[in-house]
């Protein structure tokens, strides 16, 4: 069990490489969660594959040389938010184990409701690659049996007095079965015709890891391995080991995502790093207030732009006079898209550079320090070739009146490593729109 631990833990390694493969800001709207909008949630899974049994009469330690069985499975889950699934799980299978000339063989149905979390969506905030999802879970449930044991070769049942005639020197837990007894559950313990009675019932707790791939966004496919450990040591009808009995289920699997075929299950969605940041800040009772002041100066700012009077023609000729004229856009954690707030800033600096022709601006990008230089270069070069854009394509102002200048994180405006813990990311992530005169 120590190495499907670690050959776990080096799969997720692996894949989690793949991360490094996302450009967050590139990331569609429909593949950003956000809690107010509506997802597909439910899905229905059904698997096949192996199931191995752990128990006292059994010939390996790992996996059976023969004799393998394989089982059906059916899943129905219900995510909630992006990381997290509660699942209603039924499984049956059929038993077989071997060992000093006896065997014990029988069938199971199985129900257990689990919790799934998506361990990368928790540890890195969205799919890896975008098609790769790995999650864990753990739950409980009841398995309801019925087993015997019979002898090999002769298939004849076993009683109690034929194993445990003579003392063994293990304890047992025989105590209210007698010597005559057939080894059953779920059967008369005295009728060799096996007749029938309710199946054993037992508490099992499940656990285990699983990995999806996104076909579409109607299906996917996956595999999984989950353990269950059994309450008590019966499965097998041996009542002699120290531990109890536990079985390992692993299914090969395909999904189907209830809901509409155009929208995405909100478990192959990515964390809003924005939003998160923003939380974070209104948590903060200084940034709450930078960040309050900030927002009541853009809506002074753009309630005065939007009033057409003679008093805004005079002001224009004084804006022209001046020596300096400039506007700052901010942007999200990683993103280079263009909120309501740098919309309005853009509406200004458009209305001042179509009230002046001869008017040529400089467009500097910048971004947070967190990130490896080459990448936050790019990252503000998108972010300056996004609001050029958005001035030539909605306000219809040539491109050959910009000159663009990406700075990356090579000049913060605030060091907040510096700084720390009074530094503020938000205004190292911005692009600052100049216009000097002659």
């Amino acid at each position: 069990m120590r190495r499907f631990i670690l050959a776990a833990l080096f799969f997720i390694f692996a894949f989690s490489l793949l991360q490094g493969q996302i450009d967050f800001s590139s990331l569609e709207e429909e593949q950003i969660y956000n809690p107010d909008s509506t997802y597909n949630r439910w899905s229905v899974t059904v698997g096949y594959g192996p199931v191995i049994y752990y128990t006292d009469v059994i010939d390996y330690t790992v996996f059976p040389s023969s004799d393998l069985k394989f089982a059906p499975t059916l899943q129905i889950a219900r995510q909630f938010g992006r990381s997290w699934a509660v699942e209603g799980q039924f499984l049956m299978a059929d038993m077989y184990g071997q060992k000093y000339e006896r065997y014990f063989e029988g069938s199971f149905r199985e129900a257990t409701i689990n919790l799934k979390g998506g361990i990368n969506q928790l540890i890195s905030g969205g799919p890896l690659g975008d098609r790769w999802n790995i999650y864990g879970k753990i739950g409980i449930g009841a398995i309801f049996f019925r087993s015997v044991q019979r002898e090999q070769g002769s298939d004849n049942l076993l009683t109690v007095g034929d194993i445990y005639s003579i003392p063994s020197g293990y304890p047992t837990s025989y105590s209210d079965w007698s010597s005559d007894d057939y080894l059953v559950m779920g059967y008369e313990r005295r009728n060799a015709d096996l007749q029938k009675k309710s199946r054993v019932s037992e508490v099992i707790i499940p656990y285990g890891l699983g990995v999806s791939y996104r076909i579409n966004n109607r299906f996917d496919v996956g595999f999984e391995a989950n353990m269950r450990n059994v309450a008590a040591d019966n499965l097998d009808v041996d009542k002699t080991g120290a531990d109890n009995d536990s079985y390992l289920q692993t299914s090969f699997s395909v999904t189907y995502k209830i809901g509409r075929r155009d929208r995405r299950h909100s478990s192959w969605t990515y964390k809003d790093f924005n939003l998160a940041y923003e939380r974070e800040r209104a948590r903060d009772p200084l940034a709450y207030k930078i960040d309050s002041l900030r927002q009541e100066v853009q809506e002074l700012a753009s309630v005065r732009d939007s009033v057409v009077s003679d008093t805004t023609y005079v002001h224009t000729q004084e804006v022209i006079k001046r020596e300096f004229y400039s506007a700052t856009i901010f942007f999200g954690f990683d993103r280079s898209d263009i909120d309501a707030r740098g919309q309005k800033s853009l509406a200004a600096v458009a209305r001042f550079m179509l009230g002046n022709p001869e008017a040529r601006m400089v467009i500097q990008g910048y971004t947070d320090e967190r990130g490896p230089d080459q990448y936050n270069y790019k990252l503000s070069e998108r972010r300056c070739m996004a609001v050029r854009d958005a001035l030539v394509n909605d306000f219809g102002i040539s491109s050959s009146r910009f000159d663009v200048e990406p700075k990356g994180e090579s000049e913060l405006l605030s060091d907040t490593k510096a700084l720390a813990p009074r530094g503020i990311h938000l205004v190292n992530r911005r692009v600052d729109i100049i216009y000097i005169t002659d």
